[in-house]
């Protein structure tokens, strides 16, 4: 798919775990951050570092290592590694955590892409097919709630666009009898907080970039 075409597509969106056809619930948010990809990506996995800019979930503790096992493997995202985010859905509370088990299913980058997404999945539009321009990293539902959690997938894209210019793209997708809770009571919230994520994340990267070059 090329950078340039419209998204999210009219015809919705879509991951690997959760098809589009099973969607109840799709969330989506993108936006321009004058900063390299790279390290817009590179903020992205350093969980450890969440709670510099992230004020939505601003703990994220990585819980089991996946494949890396280097010594930064607690503290930076890894697939197949398991973590719990601290998320906060009133900012009025911010004392009131609700604690999500997910697992880092998926992290490719130009230099090292994966084969996670099949050449037919990249043909749909809801990716970005071209490997030399993506970071892309994804993670799924881990248990909670009994089990009775919803089937979820988040995906998130960092697209180069030009030098120190990139794109953000996120999408969650969730279905299960769960989700048509979730979708009724905490839609619009959620909305409001994906994008809360993304703009954090800019905000945080452009400052960071900025520094640097001016040092």
């Amino acid at each position: 798919m090329s950078e340039t075409a419209a998204w999210p597509p009219a015809n919705g969106l879509t991951t690997k775990i959760v098809p589009r056809k099973d969607a109840i619930l799709t969330i989506a948010y993108s936006t321009a951050v004058h900063a390299p990809a790279s390290l817009v990506f590179d903020t992205l996995l350093r969980a450890k570092d969440y709670r510099a800019w992230n004020t939505w979930v601003p703990v994220a503790e990585i819980q089991s290592p996946g494949n890396d096992l280097d010594s930064t493997s607690q503290e930076r995202m890894s697939i197949g590694c398991s973590m719990e985010f601290h998320v906060i859905m009133n900012a009025d509370k911010p004392n009131d955590i609700t604690k999500t088990q997910l697992k880092v299913v998926d992290i490719s980058t130009p230099s090292a892409p994966t084969s996670y997404l099949t050449p037919e999945l990249l043909e749909d539009p809801s990716f970005t097919a071209d490997l030399s321009k993506v970071y892309r990293v994804s993670w799924t539902g881990n248990g909670g709630m009994y089990g009775f959690a919803p089937k979820l997938e988040r995906f998130h894209e960092v697209i180069v666009t030009g030098e120190n210019e990139c794109e953000v793209r996120t999408w969650e997708i969730m279905t299960g009898m769960l989700s048509r809770v979730v979708k009724l009571v905490m839609e619009d919230t959620l909305k409001g907080k994906v994008a809360l994520w993304c703009e954090d994340l800019k905000r945080y990267c452009e400052k960071q970039h900025s520094g640097g070059a001016a040092a």
